[in-house]
């Protein structure tokens, strides 16, 4: 039998000796206990923007410091639909869960947001039981998480006509709103991160009909948002010459296409990125019209920016939908 040499033995002993160090480190580290984190009672993205980039950037930072959170939702006394979806997203993002951060969390206590909450189909973008998933109107609900930086039209279609059936009792996709979902898969490109893992979801579209006859529509990618994409990186080196550097200075350039918001135009779409969004959601029947990037939110209904006070490492796009002025429709 051959013998092993010193050396081997040695590097042998060091692996193995590394190997109980990192067992005895996971036994340590699944023993801790999670910190809690109480949820915003006003669970809204939309409506209270600040502190739900508050919450989950410490939400973030601790999972960053190998930390176990509980999201609690028991107390929470409103609840929206892109809070869900933007919760979703963020239990499903490498970057945001760090390498060995572990997320949980419960329910609302409030029978009618926990009713929002089940039906929403959250429970079918995380770990759960079957009957929680089972729990999902998917006649009434589209949650889709897309792992591709592909614009898939079926799923914008079938957005587009849950909602037009719900709001207007109509069976065709409202065209205005069909091309925004388009340009906003269209974007996610441009907007992703250089670290960005070929198994993580690129999009998130949520379409949600909520009892009053509306609407809503989320749509999230988690990339390096708007203003830190590279096109818009090499228009702000140039306005920084003539003293603008705040990001909301930025707005009107974008909304008007004077800034490219991505590098390359998919000629099966020939679309027009930010500028088109903003002209279609001038539409009467958009009723509310966000986007949230980075450290601004801007209202496309108004064209007013909002400088935030914490930074969104990604883009929400958000409208509402509702019937409006029921003559002229064109649907």
């Amino acid at each position: 039998m051959k013998r092993q040499s010193k050396s081997y033995k040695l590097r042998r002993r060091h692996r193995l000796e590394n190997r109980r160090r990192g067992l005895v480190a996971q036994r340590e580290w699944e023993r801790k206990a999670y910190v809690e984190l109480e949820v915003p009672k006003n669970f809204s993205f939309i409506d209270n923007t600040n502190e739900i980039l508050e919450y989950f950037i410490k939400c973030k930072s601790l999972l960053h410091n190998k930390e176990k959170v509980q999201c609690d939702l028991s107390h929470i006394t409103a609840l929206s639909s892109d809070a869900i979806a933007l919760l979703a997203a963020c239990a499903n993002d490498e970057s945001f869960l760090g390498k060995r951060g572990r997320i949980r969390g419960n329910a609302p206590a409030d029978p009618e947001l926990l009713r929002l909450f089940i039906e929403s189909g959250f429970y079918n973008h995380v770990k759960a039981t079957k009957v929680l998933k089972s729990a999902h109107k998917s006649d009434t609900n589209l949650f889709h998480q897309e792992s591709n930086y592909q614009v898939q039209s079926d799923i914008a279609k079938n957005a587009c006509i849950l909602g037009t059936k719900h709001v207007f009792g109509s069976n065709k996709p409202f065209p205005d709103l069909y091309e925004m979902l388009i340009e906003a898969m269209s974007n996610t490109n441009n907007h992703a991160s250089n670290n960005s893992n070929a198994n993580q979801f690129k999009w998130w579209l949520y379409t949600y009909n909520a009892p009053n006859g509306h609407t809503m529509y989320t749509f999230i990618d988690l990339g390096v948002g708007i203003f830190d994409s590279i096109p818009v990186q090499l228009f702000k080196k140039i306005k920084k010459v003539i003293g603008l550097e705040n990001n909301t200075d930025l707005v009107p350039d974008l909304l008007d296409g004077k800034i490219k918001s991505r590098e390359k135009v998919d000629n099966k779409i020939r679309g027009k990125g930010i500028p088109q969004i903003a002209v279609n959601s001038n539409s009467q029947y958009f009723t509310r019209a966000y986007i949230i990037s980075n450290d601004v939110k801007i209202n496309l209904k108004d064209k007013t920016a909002e400088a935030l006070e914490y930074n969104f490492s990604g883009t929400m796009l958000f409208w509402e939908l509702t019937n409006g002025d029921t003559i002229n429709k064109g649907i």
